[in-house]
C-alpha cells in the first residue's frame, strides 16, 4: 500500500526525515497490530548485544506480518523502546536497511529504564494496514 503521509509545514520537520507525522489509512483497509516485538530468537534464546536485538527484532516482525499477509511496506506506525540512548543510530540502520527511504511511516522513539527483563535492550510495536 503506498502511504498517504503528512508532514505539515506548520511542524517541526521529522529528525532524520525518516518518518512521518501522520500517515492516512484509505478506508476498508486491513489492520494488523503486533505486539511489542524484543532480541529473543524462534528458538527462545536472548540476544546479547542492541545490534543483535534489533536485528532480530525486524526478522519477528517480517515474519509476523508476512504470517497475515502483509509486508514491511505495509507498516503504517512504528514505536520503539530502548534502554540505550544511543540505540538510535543502530536502529536506524536496520530501519534503512529493511525499509526503502520513501517509505516513512510515522514512528516514536521513546528512551526507557527497562523493559520486561533485564537482557532486553529494546522491543518495538508494529501497526500494519492494507488496502483491499
Amino acid at each position: 500500500m503506498r502511504l498517504i503521509t503528512r508532514n505539515p509545514k506548520t511542524t517541526a520537520p521529522p529528525p532524520n526525515g525518516r518518518f512521518s507525522h501522520s500517515v492516512e489509512i484509505p478506508p476498508n483497509a486491513r489492520w494488523l497490530y503486533l505486539a511489542g516485538q524484543v532480541g529473543i530468537t524462534p528458538e527462545g534464546k536472548t540476544l546479547e548485544t542492541l545490534e543483535e536485538q534489533d536485528e532480530q527484532i525486524w526478522q519477528n516482525t517480517i515474519l509476523t506480518l508476512e504470517d497475515a499477509g502483509f509486508g514491511v511496506e505495509d507498516i503504517v506506525k512504528l514505536t520503539v523502546f530502548s534502554t540505550d540512548p544511543n540505540g538510535i543510530d543502530i536502529h536506524m540502520k536496520h530501519r534503512a536497511k529493511y525499509l526503502n527511504s520513501d517509505h516513512t511511516p510515522a514512528s516514536t522513539w521513546l528512551n526507557i529504564s527497562s523493559l520486561a527483563t533485564p537482557q532486553l535492550l529494546i522491543e518495538m510495536e508494529t501497526v500494519a494496514a492494507k488496502a483491499p
